[in-house]
């Protein structure tokens, strides 16, 4: 399949509820609103087709169409509180494309703004690696450094704090929880820089399809924007590397 044969949707979101940073995807990091970052990435791709955001907030949705994104909705507010989920918005766009303007992707990638270090690099060789495989999704992965699941536990009581182990290794029964990081099987977390599925099964209610793949990414790229600090700590990498170019 190649890409002339395929349309290619990115569907950033963005809605204006986020509790831990007020308007969060429009929050400034080294002078440019966060979301600026995900614009920027999606209109280098070769690979997508076109992207649109998603947005229940009008305010965000001037500053992303400032940024030179298509902001064709305003997302209705009952998908986009707190408990709101990805298909909930991931159906609404793709139906209303569908409606409104025709347009049929086969691919949906979804590009969360709370990875400003994603590159236009990044989304293509997502869609190249699920052109490829052939597979139904494909999302981005890096190792969880600097915590590993097998040193982490359960506090099953919160009376007396009792713990016990999130996951065990082989070696449990006779070294315990205190086994070498050397030993320790190697885990990857799902870091949200790019998700990319079959539009069929977002059609089907559901995010990814049964065949689903990892990429794996350089972690040094991997930030999640959900505190202060993490704005924080991205400023500082970004502002180090803007001196060291």
């Amino acid at each position: 399949m190649s890409k002339k044969e395929i349309n290619v949707l990115g569907i950033i979101p963005a809605r204006g509820g986020s509790k831990g940073i007020p308007y969060k995807n429009i929050a400034s990091l080294a002078g440019k609103p966060l979301i600026y970052y995900t614009i920027k990435s999606a209109q280098g791709s070769k690979r997508l087709d076109t992207f649109i955001v998603t947005t229940d907030n009008k305010k965000i949705a001037s500053v992303a169409k400032s940024l030179g994104a298509d902001v064709p909705f305003i997302r209705p507010k009952k998908i986009s509180g707190d408990d709101a989920t990805d298909i909930q918005f991931l159906s609404h766009a793709i139906e209303w494309l569908e409606e409104n303007r025709g347009w049929r992707p086969e691919i949906t990638v979804l590009l969360r703004p709370t990875s400003p270090f994603r590159t236009s690099e990044d989304i293509d060789k997502v869609i190249d690696f699920m052109i490829k495989e052939k597979c139904d999704s494909v999302r981005t992965l890096s190792l969880p450094s600097p915590y590993n699941p097998y040193k982490m536990w359960n506090v099953s009581n919160e009376r007396n704090y009792k713990i016990k182990p999130l996951l065990t290794t082989k070696y449990f029964e006779t070294m315990g929880t205190d086994v070498p990081r050397q030993l320790l099987p190697k885990i990857y977390w799902q870091n949200g820089m790019v998700e990319a599925t079959k539009t069929k099964f977002i059609k089907n209610n559901r995010v990814y399809g049964p065949d689903i793949r990892g990429l794996i990414t350089n972690p040094n790229k991997v930030i999640d924007i959900d505190s202060p600090l993490d704005l924080l700590i991205a400023e500082t990498i970004l502002k180090h590397a803007r001196k060291t170019k």
